[in-house]
């Protein structure tokens, strides 16, 4: 069996994916993985074929993306990365031609690459999937006078024209699903989970050994664990930590705070005895230790966060991220939600303490943890998409 996989191009989508590509190359199955050179070393490691792909520039929808609301501009920027990317895909695809092809969820090279040669097509949702309790789109306003939606109109009208399908819609963008789809959310954190079918399999978090690059060691001292991480994206806040740093300091816990490559030990004021800090941390490895999380809910922090049955309290500060922390309040894995500009330290110190002293939030955690084990992950994930493919034939 081949394959062929194509993500769409941004790192943190890719590296959901490979662990569920090693598997499927364990199991014999040939993977053509279409990535940027930036990630070559990574597909590599898998034991896929690396495939050329264009770095995202979005110089389709740059413009559009400066001078009107990013929810106007981003179904442009989608459909402006599959026109970059098609003409190269194609040429490699028609030449080494796959059994089935894989794509991630947003990238629209894929799905019409499988249109245009009539190959069942596969999608994996790294993020919430559309259905009947969630979707990102449908809450978003209709732009009716929108350049870029309408550029973006004549850009789908042209794809499909060339390659068949559906009209790639922004509703078909943000929700057209595959034939067959996996999604690295678990079930029962899924919205409306129950009301999906056979044709999606729930993994949970895609979590592949790795062995420790020896930067962090877990603490030897008996003392619960709590690590403190807020994204890669905005966590150039200094004053978090003036407000955290009190909170636990006479704590009988050790701390472990993931600062990313801005902030440095020195900008935050005094550092308790019991708090260590990192630029970066292996957090799959530390999750493994780790007691209480205090986190920015993106959905793969809480989806390895619940693998490892670790509770959590969030501080999310963005649109999905607000998503994804009220669903793990709502299903009691979280203690609270608070936004950027709600965070003070009494909100801080009654959220930790609470998070601590009840251990319902632990049950719960650990109960998801053992419904990913037992249901999902990667292996079984790769199974699912090989059962699949042979049930074609």
């Amino acid at each position: 069996m081949k394959i062929a996989y194509i993500p769409v191009g941004a790192g943190g989508h890719i590296l959901s994916s490979l662990p569920m590509i090693s598997q499927l190359v364990k199991k014999g199955v040939e993977v053509n993985y279409f990535a940027p050179d930036s990630h070559k070393t990574q597909v590599e490691l898998t034991g896929a074929k690396h495939c050329p792909f264009p770095e995202v520039t979005e110089k389709y929808a740059i413009s559009y993306l400066q001078s009107e609301p990013f929810l106007a501009a981003v179904p442009m920027a989608f459909l402006g990365q599959a026109k970059e990317a098609l003409d190269a895909i194609m040429e490699q695809l028609q030449a080494d031609l796959p059994d089935a092809i894989i794509t991630d969820e947003l990238a629209v090279a894929g799905r019409l690459a499988a249109w245009k040669l009539k190959l069942p097509l596969l999608m994996m949702f790294t993020s919430y999937a559309p259905g009947p309790g969630f979707s990102i789109f449908r809450t978003w306003p209709d732009f009716p006078d929108s350049p870029a939606r309408a550029a973006a109109l004549e850009l789908a009208k042209e794809f499909q024209a060339e390659y068949g399908g559906p009209l790639l819609t922004p509703a078909e963008i943000f929700e057209g699903v595959g034939d067959f789809n996996v999604s690295t959310i678990s079930k029962s954190f899924q919205p409306g989970g129950e009301s999906f079918g056979d044709n999606f399999f729930f993994a949970g978090a895609q979590i592949a050994p790795r062995a420790g690059d020896g930067s962090w060691q877990p603490p030897t001292n008996g003392k619960p664990l709590l690590y403190t991480s807020l994204g890669s994206l905005f966590n150039n806040w200094p004053e978090f930590y003036r407000m955290l740093f009190p909170v636990v300091k006479d704590l009988d816990i050790n701390v472990l705070c993931s600062l990313g490559k801005t902030l440095k030990p020195e900008d935050l004021g005094e550092i308790p005895a019991n708090v260590t800090t990192m630029a970066f941390t292996p957090q799959l490895e530390v999750l493994e230790h780790t007691d209480f999380f205090l986190t920015h809910a993106g959905i793969g922090s809480v989806m390895e966060a619940l693998y490892n049955g670790v509770p959590m309290m969030c501080i999310p500060q963005m649109d999905e991220q607000i998503t994804t922390a009220h669903r793990a309040k709502e299903l009691g894995v979280a203690s609270s939600v608070m936004l950027k500009g709600e965070v003070t330290e009494e909100k801080l110190r009654e959220a930790l303490l609470g998070l601590m002293n009840d251990p319902k939030y632990k049950r719960n955690a650990q109960a998801m943890s053992k419904e990913m084990r037992t249901e999902g992950g990667c292996e079984r994930a790769a199974q699912a998409v090989i059962d699949y493919v042979n049930g074609l034939h």
